[in-house]
């Protein structure tokens, strides 16, 4: 048996009530734009992550060649860090330590992504 309600457009079926017409529009439309924020969140999180790996790669790199005190190395190596991060290289009791930080931004928020490495300095020649 179906519902039949009348109104001022003749006999409906569905029993849809005229306030509720555009509800699940309105549903998905909000339930879109939620979904498009959780993706951008997501990728701008993986984003972050790829850009820390980047800086460790470049904190330990940067730190084996102070150790070894090669500073044409260290430029080198202070060049291929992760672009806008900033390197912070000094010496302390006999060893190398190396900080790489990077600002990972997602519209307002933004946050430091850091990444430290030490080595021993090699005895020279």
């Amino acid at each position: 048996m179906h519902d039949v309600t009348t109104g001022a457009g003749g006999p409906r079926r569905g029993g849809c009530r005229r306030g509720q017409r555009g509800m699940v529009t309105v549903e998905v439309a909000l339930a879109s734009i939620g979904l498009a924020v959780l993706v951008g969140g997501g990728f701008t999180v993986a984003h972050a992550g790829f850009r820390m790996v980047e800086c460790q790669v470049a904190a330990n790199e940067i730190a084996r060649q102070q150790a070894r005190g090669d500073a044409a190395a260290v430029r080198r190596a202070t060049a291929d860090a992760p672009e806008g991060a900033s390197v912070a290289v000094r010496t302390v009791d006999g060893r190398a330590e190396v900080e790489v930080g990077w600002r990972a931004a997602w519209g307002p928020v933004v946050w430091p992504v850091a990444a430290r490495a030490a080595v021993i300095e090699e005895p020279g020649p």
